[in-house]
């Protein structure tokens, strides 16, 4: 060994949990325990409850999903809290990716104030995606993982000079695990450029080739998202559930359409409130923050002096900002575009708090109106915040009653089929009709007016595909069920017998015919 040379002293851990401590910002911190603390305010119903709906009812014991929808990283990730829907531990794994998202984002979008960094962190773990990603609790965590694994390989493109492949790998591992969530990518791509062509300190070339570069990563992103799946359903067809199948597959015919519809998808959800997250006053609140948020933007311009081309730059990346959010009409042409699939949303929220925060005192004589205008923006985003919590505790609670009267209602049912003569212990039971909803299963009309994808009512429960799962897992039956539709059921309902059979819950509408108790629920 050289003389003078001394090998680096090993680190404990608590050295290096200290180290790391010490470089991680104020503001970081505050946006992180904001977020987990929000996180576990808005969702603990969930957590501490078993609410499931009936894809979870199918996967509660189970973690081999996702393969054949595209998402050959899926399984492999849900084997990481085992093979059980656990509510607290999937709920606390995905408050943790979530909070993770929150800190790159305000990271990478310039969030430093207190305010700002709390009211991004509010929004970002209440949006209504996170509710009824909650309803799916089995692939929660996972889904939540994929977040966090794009808003990462969005930070990595961005801030480090060579990140460009690690951010690419990390966007298709994430689109591995959810396809969707590639429009957080994009949008915090877009949104650090715009941010940086406002910085001034960068030339319009830098700027028009940094934005080619984090172009060329996402690309290269989908292109070895698209190599993987072909490869990993050689043995498995690819399902066209949603329209993954046609993912990727765009016309420039089809292009302009796509685009309104993309965009379209904020007045619809903001404006209209289709999806009735809101409370009826921030459409206004909406139109407002969006006014003050353009007059500010026009103001820093104008002080920025950016020049005829960054400013050019500047404004059609503000444009394109939106579509990068909503990216996912883009990528699957034709889908049926839900709720779990447009995350991409909540920074159209967050950029005006961004927009405050960056500009600091750039106004002068102005500092009035910035004031005004960061009151009214940080009040619309606390509100928005807190009324999709409210929001996500009116669907938990739907669900909840919703699984009481299911449990209600299947006890008595399974009361009548016991109780029949001739059956006998084991019997197979044929339920006739069960996948047709009737009237009598909306015995809470005050939550028919919540709507959101996952969230079931008890008819939901009575008609879906596990309702056997159902009454096998929560009712204790031991007996196979067959549900309507089934080999089974299409024999029954050919004999004349059953034809005459009266409905459920009328004397004889459960009989032994063929050595199976046949329900009759609908004709």
């Amino acid at each position: 060994m050289r003389k003078g040379f001394a090998p680096a002293a090993l680190k404990s851990p608590d050295e290096c949990l200290e180290r790391l401590s010490a470089r991680v910002p104020g503001y970081i911190r505050l946006t992180f325990l904001s977020a987990v603390v929000l996180g576990l305010a808005a969702h603990l119903y969930m957590f501490v409850n078993k609410l499931p709906n009936h894809d979870d009812i199918g996967h509660l014991f189970s973690s081999n999903y996702g393969v054949a929808s595209g998402r050959w990283l899926l399984p492999q990730v849900l084997r990481l809290d085992g093979a059980f829907s656990i509510p607290w531990m999937i709920g606390l794994l995905s408050v943790l990716c979530l909070a993770g998202t929150a800190c790159l984002t305000v990271s990478l979008l310039r969030i430093r104030r207190p305010l700002g960094c709390v009211a991004a962190a509010a929004l970002m773990v209440t949006f209504p995606t996170v509710t009824a990603t909650f309803t799916y609790m089995f692939t929660a965590d996972g889904y939540f993982l994929s977040l966090l694994l794009s808003a990462f390989g969005a930070y990595a493109a961005v801030r480090w000079r060579w990140g460009s492949l690690l951010g690419a790998a990390a966007i298709t591992l994430s689109m591995g695990i959810y396809q969707s969530y590639l429009s957080t990518a994009a949008a915090l791509m877009v949104g650090a450029l715009l941010f940086e062509t406002l910085d001034g300190d960068k030339t319009f070339r830098q700027l028009f080739l940094r934005g080619l570069r984090l172009l060329a990563v996402l690309a290269a992103a989908v292109a070895a998202y698209m190599v993987i799946v072909r490869i990993t359903t050689r043995q498995v067809a690819l399902v066209d559930y949603m329209g993954i199948s046609e993912m990727g597959k765009i016309s420039l015919k089809e292009l302009p359409q796509l685009l309104l519809k993309s965009y379209g998808r904020y007045v619809t959800f903001f404006l209209q409130d289709t999806g009735g997250y809101h409370f009826r006053a921030l459409k206004y609140a909406f139109v407002l923050t969006a006014l003050c948020t353009a007059a500010l933007g026009v103001l820093l311009l104008r002080e920025r002096r950016l020049g005829p081309a960054r400013t050019a730059l500047a404004v059609a990346l503000a444009i394109v900002y939106p579509l990068a959010g909503n990216l996912i009409y883009i990528m699957v042409p034709g889908g049926n575009i839900h709720t779990l699939m447009i995350y991409g949303l909540v920074y159209t929220l967050i950029v005006p708090v961004s927009l405050v925060s960056y500009m600091g005192a750039d106004l002068g004589k102005l500092r009035s109106f910035q004031a005004a205008a960061s009151w009214v923006i940080l009040l619309t985003v606390m509100l928005t915040a807190y009324s999709y919590a409210l929001t996500a505790n009116t669907a938990y609670l739907k669900i909840d009653l919703s699984m009481r009267q299911c449990v209600a209602y299947s006890t008595r049912l399974l009361d009548k089929i016991e109780s029949c003569d001739g059956y006998r212990q084991g019997m197979p039971v044929v339920l006739l009709g069960s996948g047709v909803k009737e009237e009598a299963l909306s015995p809470t009309p005050q939550m028919d007016n919540v709507h959101m994808i996952g969230v079931f009512n008890l008819g939901d429960f009575r008609t879906s595909y596990t309702y056997g799962h159902f009454l096998r897992y929560y009712l204790g039956f031991t007996g196979e069920v067959y549900l309507g539709g089934s080999e089974e059921a299409k024999a029954l309902e050919a004999l004349p017998s059953v034809r005459s059979m009266p409905l459920y819950p009328e004397i004889g509408s459960v009989q032994v015919i063929d050595g199976m108790a046949a329900v009759k629920l609908n004709g």
